[in-house]
């Protein structure tokens, strides 16, 4: 074999590995802004305006957020699709809670 099919090979052999790799479902973490569409304080579950579902197991992380806030969540998404909040916080202005403008 000349040394141009075993770097071709090589080259391709790489690339199936990569992409095996990542085939094969991987946990990963992400970062998303999005619009509580959904809460189900039952099951600790908030659901995104982009579908993104998402659960807890400590139900004081979504103790102040409520339907229609914008958040920013930080999670893991595991190998059986399911997506385990770390963190989420109100972004934009949910982050005044209660608060009214003052008329001029």
């Amino acid at each position: 074999m000349g040394r141009y099919q075993l770097m071709v090979v090589t080259m391709v052999l790489s690339a199936v590995a990569s992409f095996g790799h990542a085939a094969a479902g991987e946990d990963y973490a992400g970062r998303e802004e999005g619009t509580v569409r959904f809460i189900d304080r039952q099951q600790n579950l908030i659901q995104l305006d982009d579908g993104t579902e998402l659960h807890t197991t400590d139900p004081r992380m979504l103790q102040n957020i409520h339907e229609g806030m914008r958040v920013l969540v930080d999670f893991v998404h595991s190998i059986d699709n399911s997506n385990e909040l770390n963190s989420i916080e109100p972004v934009g202005t949910d982050t005044q809670e209660d608060v009214t403008p003052t008329p001029n």
